[in-house]
C-alpha cells in the first residue's frame, strides 16, 4: 500500500496554506478584539480543510483504490496544524498560549493514537486493501 502519495501531497500543502492564512488572520482578528471575525475566522477554516480533505480524499480512493485513506489524512492534518500552531506561536502571532498548544497537541495526539489502533486492526480484516468480503463474493 502506498503510504505517501501525489493526492496526500497536494492535500498537505493546502492545509499547510491554510493552516497558515488561518493563524494569520486568528491573529488580526485577535487584535482587533472582534468575537464575531473569529468565530467567522474559524468556521471558514473548519469548512475548508473539510473540503479540501474531502476533494483530494475522493481523487486519491478513484485513482488509487486505496481501502482507508482517512488515518493518512488525520496523521497529516495533525502534524500541520500542531507545527503551524507552534511555529505561529514562536513567531509571536499569540492566537493561543503555549499550554493550550501543548494541551491540543497531546489530546489530539491521543486521537491520533486511537485512530492508528483502530486503523491497524481494520487493515487486519483486509488482504491488500481490500475488504474480504468485497472479494469472496
Amino acid at each position: 500500500m502506498k503510504a505517501l502519495t501525489f493526492r496526500l501531497g497536494q492535500f498537505a500543502i493546502g492545509a499547510l496554506l491554510l493552516t497558515v492564512l488561518f493563524r494569520y488572520a486568528l491573529n488580526l482578528c485577535i487584535g482587533a478584539q472582534t468575537l464575531v471575525g473569529t468565530i467567522a475566522c474559524s468556521i471558514a477554516y473548519f469548512c475548508l480543510m473539510y473540503f479540501t480533505g474531502w476533494y483530494f480524499g475522493q481523487k486519491e480512493e478513484r485513482e488509487y483504490d486505496i481501502y482507508d485513506i482517512g488515518f493518512r489524512y488525520h496523521l497529516t492534518t495533525y502534524v500541520i496544524c500542531v507545527a503551524v500552531g507552534f511555529a505561529a506561536y514562536y513567531a509571536g502571532w499569540h492566537t493561543e498560549s503555549i499550554v493550550a498548544l501543548a494541551a491540543t497537541a497531546t489530546f489530539w495526539g491521543i486521537g491520533v493514537l486511537i485512530h492508528f489502533i483502530l486503523f491497524i486492526a481494520e487493515r487486519k480484516k483486509t488482504i491488500k486493501g481490500y475488504a474480504r468480503d468485497e472479494i469472496f463474493q
